[in-house]
């Protein structure tokens, strides 16, 4: 027997085993298109890529593998957008406690979208190529909740030399066709380079925001901003399409608050000394044409930051709360503060990078049919808004919108429609309701699980107070209204039972913030009498709220 050809014929059967295994290990270029069923065009969106075997992200960046998050200095730097095929965005973490540095520590371990379940999301162009090796993958795609999200798997074999998947996202609601434009008023990257401010503009599409907010991050010496914009007025605004850019301020901000300005010409300054005189920026702000003061990280009362709102409140100039971010919405104190007489148009916004992605909390602004950045601001101006990070919530009171003040006669009634939408891969609606000054005033449960229910009445008004509305999903996502104002025999909306135990709460957080001032070496005379005048505010509101009480002509 001739071994030696043995020898041979077994090493070459084991070098083509070799071979054939070094093939099936070979990666796959996969070419994935994203299209949008109306237009049937390709369009910028967001993804997570998994290897199901070990849960590793893929991403058709230089590396495939995903090794770290995208970090919050990443943003402070300034991403810069570069229009190639296979151009990827940030790596933001979506799930699990944050620590500052990948996602704001408010989530806990709320997840940053409801319907989201990936760890992470990142922005592609909508059609990239990707080397996959042999397995099972799942894709997951989003483009903002007015389409349904997309999770799929496929299987690369290892035997196709190119491999096409392309996937569609359908929408369903056309929330721009009823008049309604979503907008986030919290984001957060400089725009002093023409490849930050296309990268941002990329984002806002890849996420369906129609209005992205880009705020200038002041500090107590303000004199080192960060998150440069390349200037304020209008000249400044980007747009593509209904997709547009605009530039406004968080500033001041210290542990008593963080102010938002939108709509503004110039970055307003507080003055030094005086960086808490809040007050001061309030009227700069509202000398410019449109603009509007807004109050940040109102969702999430109960810790430091929002701590000098029962002050600043007095002062008349806020325009709108955020009253829902980072998946939490505060409506215990918002009601609170609408029981005072006072009007504040509810706002959402995503906070990014603190916040996981643009859009991941909404506010909804009503143009009518046609939307430019102005009559977005004017929208919101007027309270004809809701918030939400899933569903859609469409309220009217005698044909007015939220934020609309309705005048009537004690007796007369009105005719209210609440109609919420949603989508089961969004949020299967577990019951919408309808509040105002007294609370509770309907509600209806989606018994059906239906992905639209309406809930109408007629109600009688007995005296003035505001009227809201809200959605609740399963999954925790949620919507809510501004209120809607009815002033019934030119009477105040304030709520005269509540009234009390309210104010006196708002005085003991006024109570407790002077005593803390006193007690520093050198208090801030300056704070102490804007402590001083709110505390009368609310003294002098007391007495005009109980007044009808006495008279016997309460509301």
């Amino acid at each position: 027997m001739n071994y030696k050809y043995w020898i041979g014929f077994a090493l070459l059967l084991f070098k083509g085993v070799d071979m054939v295994a070094q093939q099936a290990d070979a990666p796959t270029l996969v070419n994935i298109r994203i299209i949008d069923a109306a237009s049937a065009k390709i369009t910028p969106a967001m993804i997570c890529l998994m290897n199901l075997k070990d849960s590793s992200i893929h991403t058709p960046l230089l590396k495939t593998v995903v090794g770290s998050l995208s970090k919050i200095s990443d943003f402070y730097k300034g991403i810069e957008f570069n229009k190639v095929k296979n151009w990827t965005g940030p790596i933001r973490k979506m799930n699990g406690v944050g620590t500052n540095n990948d996602r704001s520590f408010v989530y806990g371990s709320l997840p940053s979208l409801p319907y989201w379940k990936a760890p992470v999301i990142y922005q592609v162009s909508g059609d990239f190529d990707i080397e996959l090796l042999p397995g099972k993958y799942h894709i997951s795609i989003e483009h903002g909740n007015e389409y349904i999200p997309v999770g799929e798997d496929f299987i690369v074999t290892g035997k196709e030399a190119k491999l096409v998947k392309s996937f569609q996202l359908k929408r369903w609601i056309n929330l721009p066709k009823l008049g309604w434009y979503s907008g986030d008023v919290h984001v957060h990257h400089p725009t002093t380079k023409p490849a930050y401010k296309d990268f941002l503009l990329e984002y806002a599409i890849a996420e369906d925001v129609h209005m992205a907010n880009v705020l200038e991050m002041g500090h107590h010496s303000d004199a080192n901003n960060d998150f440069k914009q390349e200037g304020f007025d209008q000249k400044f605004r980007l747009c593509r399409g209904d997709i547009c850019l605009a530039s406004g301020q968080e500033g001041p901000r210290s542990d008593f608050g963080h102010i938002i300005g939108l709509n503004i010409n110039e970055f307003i300054r507080a003055p030094d000394p005086g960086y808490n005189y809040y007050d001061l920026v309030f009227k700069k702000l509202h000398q410019q044409p449109g603009a509007l003061v807004g109050f940040a990280h109102f969702s999430w009362n109960g810790c430091s930051l929002p701590r000098g709102f029962p002050w600043y409140v007095t002062s008349g100039e806020i325009d709108f709360v955020e009253l829902l971010q980072f998946s939490k919405i505060n409506t215990l104190d918002y009601y609170d503060y609408l029981d005072l007489g006072f009007r504040l148009t509810a706002a959402a916004g995503s906070d990014i990078p603190w916040g996981s992605t643009m859009g991941e909390v909404r506010t909804f602004v009503y143009t009518g049919k046609s939307f430019s950045a102005n009559k977005w601001f004017e929208g919101l101006k007027a309270g004809h808004t809701f918030v939400s990070n899933g569903p859609a919530l469409l309220l009217k009171a005698d044909g007015q919108l939220p934020g609309a003040e309705v005048l009537k006669r004690k007796g007369s009634s009105t005719t209210i429609s609440v109609k919420a939408i949603s989508n089961p891969s969004i949020g299967v609606i577990s019951k919408i309701a309808i509040y105002n000054s007294d609370g509770l005033v309907a509600e209806k449960i989606n018994i059906g699980k239906k992905d639209s229910i309406v809930l109408k009445l007629n109600h009688v008004l007995s005296h003035s107070q505001w009227l809201a509305a809200a959605v609740f999903c399963e999954n925790s996502a949620v919507a809510h209204t501004t209120p809607i104002y009815y002033i019934v025999d030119n009477q105040p909306t304030w709520n005269y039972k509540k009234a009390p135990s309210i104010i006196l709460k708002q005085e003991e957080a006024i109570n407790k913030t002077e005593q803390e001032e006193k007690a520093l070496p050198n208090p801030d005379q300056g704070i102490l009498l804007r402590l001083n005048n709110a505390r009368e505010f609310y003294k002098n509101l007391l007495a005009h709220i109980q007044k009808p009480v006495a008279a016997g002509n309460s509301n």
